[in-house]
């Protein structure tokens, strides 16, 4: 290959990166921007912290329920379609959600708009599997999911302050209508690459049942031991998203418009962190994915611990909080890029979409549990301080476990 073909491969590379990444925007440019709404949404419908909660369970239940048939739609369907349907059917529901008449519908289509979303993630992780070789695939990862934590910036830092001039109806109008634009961008676009890039891991692309897939991974123990890690990134992000925005205002006594600005100073935490993170475990820790997940578990544990022993008891400055919401984003959220790269590496690529939807059971299953558990808390407390404090001894417990009982099952190649 020629220098100039080895340039415009590698444009094409980065297109076909960027392009998957614009799913993740869109998408979480709504799903996060209605959270952010929530101060505004709970003054319209006068609900408590724990039906708040039920939203993001609702949202996820139906997406933890498809995630492993979904994966295998994905693996069938191809990268394109699946982002093509994914944030198409994200933007058709939003906009259902502006004309909901009662808390009760929002959450009846919150379990619909979680079947649309449960596309999104198998997609975009079949597509760098596709796109990149090992050494480069934490980093990729990270670009691709860190557009998640773009669209959470832009969602939750933008609907909220559209949400005061025109109402959260209208900005969640707006908001759909942009995930409509970028699934016809994807469209018209994307090309998917003629040949995928080798792996040793490859054994061969002959149809198999979904039982048979399933019950192969099943018996990988190390792999259900890193899958398990999904936990404390479920909760951490579920509880954040789902709560962060009325702690602000609730507990601190700040507007919903810097609540929003908190709620994306994390989102934009994880937009860097996410690269920055995967790139440090491939190239100072020599892909090291288990001494990598521990480590930001425990890191993820410490953030929550300080917010409920430390914040919530002392007077913050705005301009910190927003600081420290960024360092949580930029730990919390770089988990995720590590953890799908761990789980997709050690299976073969014709399995993506299905070992993508077996880890995404354990992510979804905690945030499904966790908003409205965490908020009940709040509300016989009567502050969050105590939520906070239990989910950060959670969240290090689990971690602990993790590295336990990984040991027991590690394979040799891994560091």
């Amino acid at each position: 290959m020629t220098v100039n073909q080895k340039k415009a491969a590698s444009q094409k590379q980065w297109r076909l990166l960027l392009l998957i990444s614009t799913a993740y925007i869109a998408v979480f440019a709504n799903i996060q921007g209605f959270m952010g709404l929530m101060p505004l949404v709970r003054q319209t419908f006068l609900l408590s912290r724990a039906q708040v909660g039920l939203y993001s369970s609702f949202y996820f239940l139906s997406a933890t329920l498809v995630a492993i048939f979904s994966g295998r739609i994905v693996d069938r369907l191809g990268t394109k379609r699946g982002l093509v349907i994914g944030v198409s059917a994200v933007g058709a529901m939003m906009v259902l959600h502006a004309f909901s008449p009662i808390f009760g519908i929002m959450l009846g289509l919150a379990f619909f708009t979680g079947f649309a979303f449960s596309i999104i993630t198998p997609s975009a992780n079949k597509g760098i599997i596709e796109l990149a070789g090992s050494s480069k695939r934490s980093f990729f990862m990270g670009i691709v999911h860190g557009g998640g934590g773009l669209g959470g910036f832009l969602g939750a830092s933008l609907l909220p302050f559209l949400g005061q001039m025109v109402g959260w109806r209208s900005a969640l109008i707006i908001g759909s209508v942009f995930a409509l634009v970028i699934s016809l961008f994807i469209f018209k676009f994307y090309r998917p690459p003629a040949a995928p890039v080798s792996s040793a891991k490859e054994t061969g692309h002959k149809r198999t049942s979904l039982k048979k897939d399933l019950g192969l991974l099943l018996g990988n123990r190390y792999l259900l031991c890193v899958c398990f890690m999904g936990v404390v990134f479920g909760m951490s992000t579920s509880a954040i998203g789902g709560h962060f925005p009325l702690y602000l205002t609730q507990d601190l006594g700040f507007s919903p418009a810097f609540a929003g600005l908190g709620l994306g100073a994390f989102h934009i935490g994880g937009v860097i962190g996410q690269p920055s993170l995967g790139f440090f475990n491939e190239r100072i820790l020599h892909s090291s994915n288990r001494k990598s997940l521990f480590g930001l578990g425990t890191i993820i544990a410490v953030f929550q611990l300080f917010i409920g022993l430390a914040i919530s008891r002392f007077s913050i400055p705005g301009f910190a909080l927003l600081i420290f919401s960024f360092f949580m984003g930029f730990f919390t959220m770089g988990i995720i890029a590590i953890y799908f790269t761990a789980v997709t590496e050690l299976v073969d690529r014709k399995h993506t979409g299905v070992v993508t939807g077996l880890a995404t059971v354990f992510i979804r299953t905690s945030v499904v549990l966790t908003p409205p558990i965490f908020g009940l808390i709040a509300d016989f407390s009567g502050a969050y301080s105590p939520s906070w404090i239990i989910l950060g001894a959670a969240a290090f417990l689990f971690s602990l476990l993790f590295l336990l009982f990984s040991k027991k099952y590690m394979p040799s190649s891994e560091p």
